[in-house]
């Protein structure tokens, strides 16, 4: 054993010294619990490479885009780091990312055949892949088994509507027992996507601004009449416990609420609960917060980066080691890399709900600067879920608002 390992240190510091391409590696979600995790796989990686070094840059998700920026500003950005969703639109318009279609296609690489189609698309940007999807959360339908059978009512289907939510409310609640129907939050995070079951958006294709009508008035009623039917607590009602806590304590027979809560619910429940796609109108539509890893356009090393990127995402190590560590869920839809963490026997039951929903997956508005469009959005919506304003008059109110912030 100790001759083999005496061999591969020879090999590898003879890699180095035959001059091995070094590229650099920044991250923010490894950061703090799986540095290590992320230091096995670029090992795993240089085992198979053994061209290619990688120098990996961990900074904590406060300071990493400022850290970004001033790399960036200063002319000396990592060769590849990982982006947000909500960020890359930011970096790929000002032209700093490299594309990787053409990397793409030398290398025979059919990215759709591996990633979620939509996941993967949720990378580009003007008709150019910029971004191998890394890991993925999203928004599902979580449910209380134990109170779905003492009022005999069926669990959640795939095939579920709107109306066969509220049904399921109305006959959950049980006020004289503090228990609710449903839980889903009213904001802006919520609001993009209701309006997408309600076959709407706030832009068109043309990025003209669509939100007030019919489809987006009722996808706004949607979520502000819940509490007024009683199936959900209001503010008051919920005394300032969040919906996950409530959910927690026996309190909702339903809540809308991410995967990321999977853990906090294992640990917190004394019920079995399970999950489901999220119920639609017109269509289905499921959130999608992703992460994925990127190329800096002046990168000197396209073709080791793009070799590490796919890696990174896609390898069979690399995913199994992410699912193993528990370091978010890859966005690979080979059902074989996925295996071991739908067969596991750790609650929820139904995992497949997860990836079946990135096939309803949708994005935010894919505008510049939506971060502070988003913000004129919150207000609106506040307005309208405070009586301040009807559903149409916030709305109408909301274009008028958001075609000036545009054109600012």
């Amino acid at each position: 054993m100790r001759k083999v390992l005496l061999l591969a240190l020879v090999m590898s510091l003879l890699v180095v010294a035959l001059g091995a391409i070094k590229i650099s590696y920044m991250t923010f979600s490894a950061v703090p619990n799986h540095e290590e995790t992320l230091r096995e796989i670029a090992k795993a990686f240089e085992a198979q490479n053994q061209g290619i070094r990688v120098n990996l840059i961990f900074v904590p998700w406060s300071d990493y885009f400022l850290k970004l920026s001033t790399m960036f500003a200063g002319g000396t950005p990592p060769d590849a780091f990982e982006i947000n969703y909500e960020n890359f639109v930011e970096y790929a318009a000002d032209g700093l990312l490299l594309p990787l279609d053409g990397l793409n296609e030398s290398n025979q690489f059919k990215a759709v055949e591996v990633f979620s189609e939509k996941a993967y698309n949720a990378f580009s940007y003007r008709g150019r892949q910029y971004g191998f999807p890394e890991s993925f959360s999203t928004v599902v339908l979580f449910y209380n088994k134990e109170l779905f059978d003492k009022k005999g009512v069926e669990y959640p289907s795939p095939d579920w509507s709107w109306i066969d939510e509220f049904n399921a409310a109305v006959k959950l609640t049980d006020k004289e027992k503090g228990i609710w129907g449903v839980y889903q939050p009213i904001q802006f995070w919520e609001y993009y996507k209701v309006i997408a079951q309600n076959g709407g958006a706030i832009f068109n294709s043309e990025n003209e601004v669509t939100v007030n009508n019919i489809a987006g008035v009722n996808a706004l009623k949607w979520l502000i009449d819940k509490p007024k039917y009683g199936i959900m607590p209001s503010e008051e009602e919920a005394a300032g416990l969040s919906s996950e806590d409530l959910f927690v304590m026996g309190k909702l027979a339903m809540v809308h609420t991410g995967i990321w809560m999977f853990n906090k619910f294992r640990e917190e429940t004394r019920f079995e609960w399970d999950i489901e796609v999220e119920p639609g109108m017109s269509t289905k539509a499921t959130h999608y917060f992703a992460n994925a890893v990127v190329a800096s356009a002046s990168t000197p090393h396209k073709e080791a980066v793009w070799k590490w990127l796919k890696f990174l995402t896609t390898d069979e190590y690399s995913v199994k080691t992410r699912i193993e560590k528990g370091w978010e869920l890859p966005a690979v839809k080979d059902p074989d890399l996925i295996s071991e963490f739908l067969k596991s026997d750790v609650a929820p039951r139904n995992k497949k709900a997860i990836f079946d929903s990135l096939e309803w997956a949708i994005v935010p508005p894919v505008v510049k600067g939506w971060s502070a469009l988003a913000d004129v959005v919150n207000k609106e919506i506040d307005a309208a879920k405070f009586g301040m304003k009807s559903p149409e008059e916030a709305l109408n109110d909301l274009v008028v608002l958001l075609k000036n912030k545009i054109s600012e």
